[in-house]
């Protein structure tokens, strides 16, 4: 058949035309030139690109609304689908319309609409039926192993359906060893079950994680320490980051180790876990654990900054180590014009960032550029918008926020880079107090 054929048989009640044409329309909108009029095209085939014709996909959504009206379940589901998306009509994902297209192919028999209706459900006993239906009869495919995990969950839990344990390990055996492991610790959070979660703690690292985490709710970290390394030598590096923390601070019951705390840093970092890397180079750096290397600390965090290069996004404690890098900088040649500079990288400020990085600000490293500002009696105007910066938005430690404080009240005191004001220095005279009193009730509390 041609176009026009196809059309007019459409137009007459034939639902495989009307599929035709719509799928048919549906990939020429996106330039499949070379399909002809009357190949049937997969709906997997039609929806890989983004880019589309909307007059094109307004015919294809017409005759898949057509198709629908005349109970193909399929055509019903990409109605839907459109709907939701605005493809080829006007967008409505808040309203009811798209779900009840859902609902309908759903109840006409589309495996994919089940799934659908199942994830969009609020009442767990049709959450539970359509996830059920969905997993007997999805092919193979992402949708179908989400619908086999819910429902072994849901059979586990009692969620939607009565408890039936024999059945929910019908379902997980369907899984491969990771899905069913996840599965195992949604089960266990819903059961408040740790049974779940030690099965689940055979495959996944997350899974000791989340046990270590009950024993540490406890305060026994002698406990949490066994599956945290059980979870290290299934390869975590947050669990060897963690294990290194319990050994630097000396939980309960586990002795303070710092030669242990720098081993398990290390080994987390050798696996590219930042955390872990900074702490290792400020051990380093300190002397803890191991013998104090400023050239070897130098270079580490030099490594870890400059990592920015490669996953400018995705590295959150470059500013920690470029804080440190001039902290470095600063201890073997003083305050000079580089090592300011490498200060103001480390508090983000503008100029100093490449464009488009994600920076953390070190509110100590503004600290240090105000400072050197001060001490050089360069820009009081200046260094007095970061000390107030720092003291009013309370960012950075309380011996920061106090000297920043002490020396805005010496600069209207004096008058140095602003208008003399000895009632704008009494202020911070006694919001340099009131900080020192918070810094002693926040210790005690401590």
């Amino acid at each position: 058949m041609n176009e026009q054929q196809l059309i007019d048989a459409a137009e007459n009640g034939d639902v495989s035309a009307m599929k035709t044409l719509a799928n048919f329309y549906a990939q020429q909108s996106r330039g499949g030139n070379d399909d002809k009029v009357g190949d049937v095209v997969s709906f997997e085939s039609v929806f890989k690109e983004p880019k589309r014709d909307p007059e094109l996909e307004a015919k294809a959504y017409k005759y898949y609304r057509m198709a629908a009206e005349h109970g193909d379940a399929e055509s019903m589901t990409e109605t839907a689908r459109r709907i939701y998306d605005g493809i080829g009509t006007e967008r409505n994902w808040q309203g009811e319309e798209y779900k009840m297209w859902y609902r309908r192919g759903a109840e006409a028999g589309d495996p994919d609409a089940m799934h659908v209706v199942a994830f969009i459900s609020d009442d767990p006993v049709e959450k539970f039926k359509w996830y059920e239906r969905s997993a007997e009869l999805l092919p193979p495919s992402l949708n179908k192993q989400d619908s086999i995990k819910q429902t072994a969950i849901n059979y586990a839990a009692g969620r939607g359906t009565e408890k039936n344990l024999e059945r929910a390990e019908q379902w997980l055996a369907k899984l491969d060893e990771d899905r069913a492991a996840r599965a195992m610790i949604e089960i266990s959070q819903l059961t408040k079950d740790i049974s779940w979660l030690k099965r689940a703690a055979e495959f996944l690292p997350d899974a000791n994680i989340q046990i270590a985490e009950e024993f540490t709710l406890q305060n026994d970290f002698v406990d949490a320490l066994i599956y945290y390394k059980k979870a290290a030598a299934q390869g975590s590096p947050d669990a060897m980051s963690i294990i290194g923390d319990i050994y630097y601070i000396g939980e309960n019951g586990v002795e303070q180790n710092y030669a242990e705390a720098f081993r398990w840093y290390s080994k987390a970092a050798e696996l590219n876990y930042n955390m872990a890397a900074v702490k290792r180079a400020l051990m380093i750096y300190r002397g803890l654990g191991v013998e104090r290397d400023i050239d070897e600390a130098l270079a580490l965090f030099g490594n870890i900054e400059s990592r920015r290069e490669k996953f400018p996004m995705v590295y959150r404690f470059n500013s920690v180590a470029r804080y440190y890098v001039a902290k470095i900088m600063e201890e073997t040649s003083g305050l000079d014009e580089a090592t300011v500079n490498q200060y103001k990288y480390a508090a983000g400020i503008r100029g100093f960032v490449p464009p488009n990085e994600s920076v953390r600000r070190v509110s100590e490293a503004a600290y240090k550029v105000a400072d050197a500002y001060f001490l050089r009696g360069e820009d009081f105007g200046l260094a007095s918008r970061f000390f107030e910066h720092l003291v009013e938005k309370g960012e950075g430690g309380f011996p920061y926020r106090i000297e920043a404080a002490k020396k805005l009240m010496w600069i209207y005191d004096i008058g140095e880079g602003v208008v003399r004001d000895e009632i704008e220095a009494e202020r911070w005279r006694d919001k340099a107090n009131d900080l020192i009193k918070q810094s002693k009730m926040f210790i005690k509390q401590d």
